[in-house]
């Protein structure tokens, strides 16, 4: 049980810098290398945005990982991904969570006991292939918090409570690090071989927003601008097998 909360636990870290990077996605985008394939589809609202400044923004956000014959999917190691400097995760006065809050924790529970943290909902899957075992999917909802910081870096925690078979709490955290030049934030994450491969994240759905109030002023989680007329982004995917996915991503948008 414990390589099962460890696998769904590291590929929800996935999840969190998939989430950062689709901020500047507004419209589908596919990497595909030979077999395998990672489709992701986002969307921003409003979709007008301003030339100078940010604007808060809500995040939608989906995607798939799969084989074109079928086959289960190879384990997924690390991610690097940046994201495009003029969209931006603001944190300002938002409480966090600690991690250790949510530990065997069902759903409502979690919501309640870090309601003012919370920054988005979804939901994530896995299909999980045991050694001579026909293979099955485990899902359940996604929660997402604001979590503590690491030093000068922000993190996002994830919690899900879901059947594998057993009912299970998964709680992880993601690191965000800021960068300069044409990227403007970064979030990587090393994900360990777990149950000796046989657990692969499939598809997962998030939104995230989230509105405060800090020193009389009314503060977003989410903010972006448009000044150039696209929002860029850049990620590379390295899986056990040794297939490594790659590639830039540039969406227009519309500056006011």
């Amino acid at each position: 049980m414990k390589s099962q909360k460890k696998k769904l636990g590291a590929l929800l870290g996935l999840l969190a810098v998939l989430g950062a990077v689709i901020v500047s996605a507004a419209a589908g985008s596919t990497a595909k290398l030979e077999n395998l394939e990672i489709s992701i589809e986002g969307g921003i609202t409003p979709k007008v945005l301003p030339k100078k400044g940010k604007a808060p923004i809500t995040l939608k956000v989906e995607g798939k990982i799969k084989t074109d014959d079928g086959s289960h999917v190879p384990v997924l190691k690390t991610v690097n991904l940046q994201f495009d400097k003029n969209g931006e995760l603001n944190t300002t006065g938002l409480p966090s969570c600690q991690p250790s809050k949510l530990q065997s924790t069902l759903t409502a529970q979690a919501k309640k006991v870090c309601a003012s943290s919370l920054i988005g909902t979804g939901k994530v899957s896995a299909e999980i292939a045991f050694p001579e075992q026909k293979p099955f999917n485990a899902s359940g909802p996604l929660l997402i918090f604001n979590g503590p910081k690491k030093g000068a870096n922000r993190t996002l925690v994830f919690h899900v409570y879901a059947h594998v078979p057993a009912p299970t709490t998964f709680v992880t955290e993601a690191l965000i690090k800021k960068i300069h030049g044409k990227y403007g934030t970064e979030a990587q994450i090393k994900i360990p071989t777990i149950v000796s491969g046989q657990g692969s994240l499939t598809s997962f759905q998030a939104t995230l927003h989230k509105t405060w109030t800090y020193k009389g002023k009314k503060e977003s989680l989410l903010l972006a601008g448009c000044p150039s007329g696209q929002l860029v982004a850049h990620g590379e995917f390295l899986f056990a097998t040794g297939a490594k996915l790659s590639g830039n991503i540039s969406k227009p948008c519309t500056g006011k």
